[in-house]
């Protein structure tokens, strides 16, 4: 019997060690990348989430966020997803487009009247219907939409109107759909990587950039600009995009709680970024920026004249079911 101890404590010890392993590898470890910064609403959000579904799920599934871009750039993100290089990331919904261009509906110049059509929007079928589509052809999963900002124009001289664009020289994102607004209204649009903006618009190569005022502050372009024009041209979200051999290594019941989390954390998000646009534009103002409201219904027209939805990719129809929506009481 003596002999057989040694091997008997050496068979519990093996079977112990197994069984760390077994319940090490029942945890699931994910990354959530994005391009913001550490003290955005943004990574508060997906460090909130975090907490909450590693709560929700026991430990069984664990989020690390990794901010500023140190997993690569938005464009790569939706392949980085479909390989599994990056399980979560937030990705804008002109960057989604390009690989379901549906999606360009919501981007497509003045498409929202106000903030209260975006709420509605974001928490429509029509929404719900677009991300399943997303969904089915990416084989990734959008779980939920974030509104990222209103997109206003800043300038080196006064505008007002559209003929005020004429030949300006514009930065715009290299997206369909920015570049759709600048050429609309017979602005040059220029495209040039984002760190450079800053000197472009100093040394005036650049007249004038369009993004949303938290990006104007945090970037400190009003150190550049001189004045911001409130056309609120593009109502911006971005996608929480979880990837296909992520979401298939969740059981069903985890699949429905982080779902759950990520969409009721998006409200959260949603209202601090709103009142955060607020503070922006009386810090801007504060930083000796003129701040003027826009006349849009001209800006529509000339944009309506010069294209439409569906030259952007949306489906026939949505356009209309999405300007339903304005006027729904929900």
């Amino acid at each position: 019997m003596k002999s057989f101890l040694p091997w008997r404590r050496a068979g519990l010890v093996c079977l112990a060690l197994g069984s760390a392993v077994a319940v090490q590898a029942q945890v699931l470890q994910l990354k959530w990348g994005h391009v913001y910064e550490p003290a955005s609403i943004f990574h508060q959000q997906a460090e909130l989430a975090a907490r909450k579904i590693a709560e929700q799920s026991d430990g069984k599934i664990k989020i690390e966020v990794v901010s500023s871009s140190k997993l690569g750039q938005e464009g790569d993100f939706p392949l980085m997803l479909a390989n599994d290089s990056m399980q979560i990331a937030y990705v804008g919904q002109a960057t989604l487009a390009e690989g379901y261009a549906p999606l360009n509906l919501a981007s497509y110049p003045f498409a929202f009247k106000d903030l209260d059509h975006v709420r509605k929007y974001l928490a429509s079928p029509l929404l719900a219907d677009l991300m399943k589509g997303y969904n089915e052809k990416s084989g990734n999963r959008m779980v939920a939409a974030v509104y990222y900002g209103a997109r206003q124009v800043t300038s080196a001289r006064p505008l007002a109107k559209p003929d005020d664009f004429r030949d300006l020289r514009l930065y715009v994102p290299d997206a369909a759909a920015y570049q759709l607004f600048a050429t609309a209204l017979d602005a040059k649009p220029v495209t040039l990587p984002f760190m450079n903006l800053y000197n472009a618009l100093k040394k005036g190569e650049v007249e004038a950039q369009e993004n949303p005022l938290g990006t104007v502050k945090s970037k400190k372009l009003y150190e550049v600009q001189k004045h911001v024009l409130l056309t609120a041209h593009v109502y911006d979200t971005l996608g929480i995009v979880i990837g296909k051999s992520a979401w298939a290594r969740m059981a069903p019941a985890q699949q429905a709680m982080v779902e759950k989390v990520l969409a009721d954390t998006a409200k959260w998000t949603n209202v601090g970024v709103i009142a955060g646009e607020l503070e922006d534009e009386q810090f801007l103002r504060g930083k000796g920026m003129t701040v003027s409201a826009v006349n849009r219904q001209l800006f529509l027209e000339r944009i309506a004249k010069r294209s439409t939805p569906e030259q952007l990719g949306a489906r026939p129809g949505d356009f209309a079911r999405l300007q339903a929506l304005a006027t729904s009481s929900h």
